[in-house]
């Protein structure tokens, strides 16, 4: 038998040995390259993240540069189209690495911020603004883009540099002040209906907002940048007295359970800055309504509706062709002074139309002067310009009057009586007998809408333009507005006996009559029903009985905030009235906006009298990409979602 020797054995089980010290030591090698390559890789991912964070440092310090730059545009052609590309980097530099330290051994390699189309792709336009986007029939709220772009460069483990690179689009829009049905800039903000009120539209209040009755309905969203209480406001005399009537919280009567009032965003009102603004005018109480630094023309937003006085600074001059004030955006001034003498101007023009223009003649045919009625909330005979609206409209259909400012947007017609504080005779007549009573109207003046049934430039078919008519004093809507109204026929909102939002939603204008987008805008803005009579004023409310009603345009207007003494008036009451309602309806389609504080009509809200109607009130999707004119967009500036590569 061949036996093995010891000597083979033992060199057999040496190569095992060897075999498996090699296997391990290669185990042991590719264990370390490969945790090498990982804490390369480690570091490279932690070196990348920090470029990255720090090229998106750069961007948001760039986007602020960006923002300020055409925010502060001196020109026209550059707040329209925006900034061209040689402005944009003549304005723009990179931070220094003080601002904005970089990591260890990262450098900012390049930078841009260029004009782009709405597909982020480089401008065509050949001035090097952007090229603005399609799809809106609002030119004034058209985006447009620049695209950002900044390359960091970072080093690797082992030497050498890699680079990131970052993009975001810079976005400058637009928000229309009539997005919301409501839109409020008052601190404090209540609803406080006796009869139901429907609000169906989005309603933003721009601080605390106060709702303690369930006669209250909102269909839409709501939202504040305050509180929100269900209760009266502190000032108000019912607070702690009176139990509010609201119950279950709102929940599924007041508002929809899943969409209660909530916080949301501070929206954009005007590019005049809050800054250039006397702080006096901005707050709640009417009480120190009044100028603290010697500048006539920065007193809170009620300048939009006042001209401006002087030589003091003007912060809604935005530039040497942009303003945001109503009387500069008009295609006519209408004057009357005490004596009753009417003095009309186009445009800009500084020299009044001369009495044979035919201008002329056409707007002061549809003028009445010397008219009066009486406004119990203000314990006085209110002197009334009464305009009326379908002479006008006349005139501007057969294009005796023209849009000659702003674009094709309409027709703004600024109407001021100066005469307002003094005391004057006037007439308050019957517009059944024609009987004339003769009174004093000691301070209040007014403006008065009759017949507008039909606006200016409303057709049967197609987008009519606009109609606005502004005013530094009260006005006064008498009966339908912008209905298609006629003697023989109603909107259905005035015929339907009975009707509950957001269920019943009668139409609120005649078939076949075409609405313009409109805005009525003053100190404040009162409805008179379809019954009103400028001589029943004299009597009481029962001698004032009003119909079912219908309005559909913007309301831009100011009140008298709560105090001890008394209650605003609410929101419900925003718009105020002076007849005896009785369960009637009044039909709002438009948009309210609560601007300021009124300065004319100061009457306390308890001193009127009346009953209310019943409040059924819409918002007007027209307003929505279809501002009235005169009304501008405010700008928006946005950063759009950020690409690495």
């Amino acid at each position: 038998m061949k036996r093995t020797s010891r000597s083979s054995l033992a060199g057999s089980g040496l190569l095992a040995v060897l075999f498996a010290m090699t296997l391990a030591a290669a185990l042991v090698a590719t264990i370390y390259a490969v945790t090498n390559t990982q804490v390369s890789l480690t570091r490279r991912t932690v070196s990348r993240a920090a470029a990255t964070a720090y090229a998106d440092g750069v961007m948001e310090n760039l986007f602020d540069q960006w923002r300020t730059a055409i925010i502060s545009v001196t020109n026209a052609a550059d707040r329209a189209g925006g900034l061209t590309n040689t402005a944009v980097a003549a304005a723009l530099s990179a931070p220094s690495t003080t601002a904005l330290p970089p990591p260890s051994g990262a450098t900012l390699a390049n930078w841009s911020v260029v004009a782009s189309t709405p597909l982020l792709a480089p401008t065509t336009d050949a001035a090097g603004r952007p090229v603005p986007e399609n799809g809106t029939s609002s030119s004034l709220r058209v985006r447009i883009y620049y695209l950002a772009t900044v390359t960091v460069n970072f080093p690797v483990a082992g030497g050498g540099t890699d680079s990131v690179t970052v993009q975001r689009p810079f976005v400058r829009g637009g928000r229309n002040l009539f997005d919301n049905f409501y839109f409020g800039t008052q601190q404090k903000t209540e609803f406080h209906p006796g009869p139901d009120m429907y609000v169906s539209g989005t309603a933003y209040i721009g601080g605390d907002l106060f709702t303690a009755h369930d006669s209250l309905h909102f269909t839409r969203d709501v939202s504040f940048t305050g509180t929100h209480s269900l209760n009266y406001r502190p000032e108000d005399s019912r607070y702690n007295s009176t139990t509010p009537g609201i119950t279950n919280g709102g929940l599924g009567n007041n508002w929809d359970l899943n969409n209660p009032p909530h916080y949301g965003a501070q929206q954009k009102l005007l590019d005049t800055p809050v800054s250039g603004l006397d702080p006096n005018f901005l707050d709640d109480p009417i009480a120190n309504d009044s100028d603290s630094d010697s500048n006539p023309n920065n007193d809170g937003y009620h300048e939009i509706i006042e001209e401006k006085s002087g030589a003091g600074a003007d912060p809604l001059q935005l530039d040497s062709a942009t303003s945001e004030r109503m009387a500069d955006n008009a295609d006519y001034r209408i004057y009357v002074d005490a004596s009753n003498n009417v003095s009309i101007f186009k445009g800009a023009s500084t020299t009044a139309l001369v009495t044979t223009n035919s201008e002329y003649t056409a707007i002061r045919a549809a003028l009445t002067t010397n008219r009066a009625l009486r406004d119990v909330r203000e314990s006085d005979n209110v002197r009334v310009l009464s305009v009326d609206v379908g002479l006008v409209r006349t005139a501007y259909n057969g294009s005796t009057i023209t849009d000659n400012v702003g674009g094709g947007d309409g027709l703004l017609f600024y109407v001021r009586d100066t005469s307002a504080g003094n005391s004057v005779s006037t007439n308050v007549v019957n517009s059944s007998s024609g009987a004339s009573t003769a009174v004093t109207s000691t301070r209040r003046r007014g403006v008065k809408l009759v017949n507008g049934a039909q606006l200016p430039g409303a057709g049967s078919s197609g987008l009519a333009k606009g109609f606005s008519v502004v005013s530094p004093n009260s006005v006064y809507i008498q009966g339908d507005y912008n209905t298609g109204t006629t003697s023989s026929a109603q909107p259905p909102s005035n015929t339907t006996s009975t009707y509950v939002p957001p269920v019943d939603n009668p139409n609120p204008y005649v078939t076949g009559y075409n609405r313009v987008p409109a805005a009525v805008t003053g100190d404040a803005v009162n409805i008179l029903s379809n019954n009103w009579n400028d001589a029943n004023s004299l009597l009481s409310r029962s001698n004032r009985p009003a119909t079912n009603t219908t309005i559909n345009t913007a309301i831009v207007a100011g009140n008298v905030p709560t105090n001890t003494s008394s209650y605003s008036g609410g929101i419900e009451n925003f718009t105020r009235f002076h007849e005896d309602w009785g369960g009637d309806y009044l039909t709002i389609y438009g948009a309210l906006a609560l601007l300021y504080n009124s300065q004319q009509a100061t009457g306390p809200w308890n001193a009127a009298d009346y009953s209310p109607p019943n409040r059924r009130w819409y918002y007007d999707t027209i307003l929505q990409d279809n501002n009235p004119p005169g009304f501008r967009v405010a700008r928006t500036y946005e950063r759009g979602p950020w690409v690495q590569r």
